[in-house]
């Protein structure tokens, strides 16, 4: 891979396109997460500080892990593109998966508090 070009081949440009259009909407969702978490703090400042703060903290850093996860899975999906092998997402699915469950039982948490 001179220089980043490479010979496109069958799919290949169709496959590298479509890796960037995936990281393209991890960037948008961590980016979305990471808002979410600023407002929720914005919005608790007159009320329960603590759990404002927590909870946008909590939006933010999984906002932030996402990208990482992102950029990380982009490099590895575009190496072994090249190589003409494509790597199953294993962890990072469930991972998500989890933090986002996580981030569920905490908003039925806080519902349920305020009522």
């Amino acid at each position: 891979m001179a220089g980043g070009v490479i010979e496109n081949r069958e799919s290949t440009a169709r496959d590298h396109l479509a890796n960037e259009r995936t990281f393209l909407a991890w960037v948008r969702t961590s980016l979305g997460l990471a808002g979410l978490g600023v407002l929720l703090e914005r919005l608790g400042a007159g009320g329960d500080e603590t759990i404002a703060v927590v909870a946008g903290v909590g939006f933010i850093s999984f906002g932030g892990l996402s990208l990482l996860y992102a950029v990380s899975r982009y490099l590895r999906v575009a190496k072994n593109l090249e190589q003409g092998k494509f790597p199953v997402a294993r962890r990072g699915p469930i991972v998500v998966a989890v933090g986002a469950l996580l981030v569920v039982g905490g908003a039925i948490l806080y519902v349920l508090l305020l009522s």
